[in-house]
C-alpha cells in the first residue's frame, strides 16, 4: 500500500477484559472471610432477589450476599480498601477503553466518578458454579479475595462467551472468531473487569478451600468543576 492513500481499517467495537492485583489481599483476606462468615450468619437466606438480569439462568451450590454489600457496610475498613482498589481499576479499564474520548476532551485532566451500583460476595460449595449471564452497570468484576492452590483453568476459573453473533464459518479470514470462550485462570488478589455486556460464567470448582469472590456493578461519571 501506498503510505498518502485513504485505505483505513476501523476498529469501533474492541473488547476489554481488564486483568488487575491487588498486592494488599493477605492484609485484608482474613478480616473479610471473618465478616462473610458473620454476615452470612445474620443473613442465612441470602440474597433471596433474582441474581442477574436474563432469564433462566440457575445458581447452584453456593451462598451470594444481597447486592447491597458496600452500601450497608461503608464503614468496614478493610470492604473499604478493597472498593478503593476495585474502582480504581475500573477507571484505569475505563480510560484505556475511552482512550479516543478523552483525547478529545478540553480538560486535559479531567476528573471521574466511579459509582458502585450493586456489590455482593458469593461462597461457593463443593462443584458451586454460576451459568452465563450478563450484569447490570457499565463496568462489572469479580475478585477472587480466596481459592485454594488446586485451583485451575479447569477448576473455579471465570469465563467471558464470544460476544458476535451470526454463522462461523472456518475459513482463514474468519479465524479471528474462532476462540469461542476466553477462560482466565483464578487467583487470590486477582480483579477481573469487563463491559456489562459479555456473557460470562464460572467454572465449578473442586478446592480444599472454600472459593469466595466479591463483584460489583458500576458506572463512571465524569465530573465538571464548577
Amino acid at each position: 500500500m501506498n503510505a498518502d492513500n485513504n485505505n483505513k481499517i476501523h476498529n469501533p467495537w474492541p473488547l476489554y477484559i481488564g486483568e488487575f492485583f491487588n498486592n494488599e489481599n493477605n492484609l485484608i483476606k482474613d478480616e473479610l472471610i471473618l465478616f462473610f462468615k458473620e454476615y452470612e450468619k445474620n443473613n442465612p437466606k441470602g440474597n433471596e432477589e433474582k441474581p442477574v438480569t436474563n432469564e433462566g439462568v440457575i445458581n447452584k451450590n453456593l451462598y451470594m450476599s444481597k447486592f447491597t454489600l458496600l452500601k450497608e457496610n461503608e464503614n468496614n475498613k478493610a470492604l473499604k480498601k478493597l472498593f478503593q482498589f476495585i474502582a480504581k481499576s475500573i477507571l484505569e479499564t475505563s480510560k484505556i477503553a475511552n482512550e479516543n474520548h478523552l483525547n478529545m476532551l478540553e480538560d486535559k485532566n479531567p476528573k471521574f466518578e466511579v459509582n458502585i451500583q450493586e456489590s455482593w460476595f458469593i461462597r461457593y460449595n463443593k462443584e458451586g458454579i454460576v451459568f452465563p449471564h450478563t450484569h447490570g452497570g457499565s463496568w462489572c468484576c469479580i475478585y477472587y479475595l480466596q481459592i485454594g492452590e488446586d485451583s485451575g483453568k479447569k477448576n473455579g476459573s471465570t469465563f467471558f462467551l464470544r460476544p458476535y453473533v451470526g454463522d462461523k464459518n472456518k475459513d482463514f479470514g474468519s479465524k479471528y472468531l474462532n476462540l469461542d470462550t476466553v477462560v482466565i485462570e483464578p487467583k487470590e488478589g486477582k480483579l477481573l473487569i469487563w463491559p456489562n455486556y459479555i456473557y460470562h460464567g464460572s467454572h465449578p470448582y473442586d478446592g480444599n478451600q472454600d472459593k469466595i469472590i466479591v463483584s460489583a456493578n458500576s458506572t463512571i461519571n465524569l465530573l465538571k468543576d464548577k
